[in-house]
């Protein structure tokens, strides 16, 4: 049973996106009347995403606001997962506000959360966000098996159910220079207990352009392979 679920949404320059976004979770997350907090972190927009977030938090319930500099995704997503656990999260789950992320497998995940050992997390068995970001998760599911010696089907997945038992066993090993945060934390996780896998859709962006560009991926691949390397081993 849930006592403290924390929804984690970290978010950078999404004003046409995060209103719909943050609006579907809180309609899906009410009806499941559960004791939960949506904690959206503010990684330092250069447009009107902030000014939206905060007209949000007004107007809807169980919404917690930060805002910060810009420090990247996954380290942003730390920054979030280290506060839950701060205000005793019990469960903590992280998404995207691009919209991609289908609230309609979220209860399957809620109801995989009876075993507090295991961590539940979303396998994009189906996607429509390209072909160039299908090619980037075979290249992460490679790079990370090469340096670490793991097998994680889905490593960079936005869709994962957290236990805070398991995340606090292993979050103070995650650098504060590590690029792809939540790569090296399904690693972790996956070393020190165990990852369910889910099978999800994964659907366009609701708006815009992903901040993040492929090529990038691709450019520091070298350097997420000797991080890897050099955290887990």
């Amino acid at each position: 049973m849930i006592k403290n679920l924390w929804l984690i949404l970290p978010v950078y320059n999404e004003e046409q996106s995060i209103s719909y976004v943050v609006r579907e979770w809180f309609e899906k997350i009410n009806n499941l009347k559960i004791n939960y907090t949506i904690c959206i972190i503010n990684d330092g927009s250069k447009d009107n995403t902030l000014s939206i977030i905060n007209h949000l938090a007004n107007e809807l319930d169980n919404i917690v606001i930060m805002d910060k500099e810009n420090s990247g995704h996954g380290q942003t997503c730390v920054y979030g997962y280290k506060y839950a656990l701060q205000q005793g999260a019990d469960w903590i789950f992280q998404i995207d506000s691009d919209g991609q992320c289908d609230v309609r497998f979220f209860e399957t995940f809620i109801e995989n959360t009876g075993n507090y050992d295991i961590n539940i997390f979303g396998n994009r068995t189906s996607r429509e966000d390209g072909f160039n970001r299908v090619l980037i998760s075979k290249f992460v599911q490679i790079f990370t098996l090469i340096s670490t010696r793991y097998w994680i089907k889905d490593g960079n997945v936005p869709y994962r159910m957290m236990s805070a038992k398991e995340l606090e066993k292993v979050i103070h090993k995650i650098p504060t220079d590590f690029h792809l945060a939540n790569i090296l934390l399904s690693v972790l996780l996956k070393k020190e207990s165990n990852i369910l896998w889910l099978p999800i859709h994964f659907k366009k962006r609701y708006a815009g352009n992903p901040s993040v560009k492929s090529f990038s991926f691709v450019k520091h691949g070298l350097k997420l392979f000797k991080q890897l390397k050099n955290a887990v081993n």
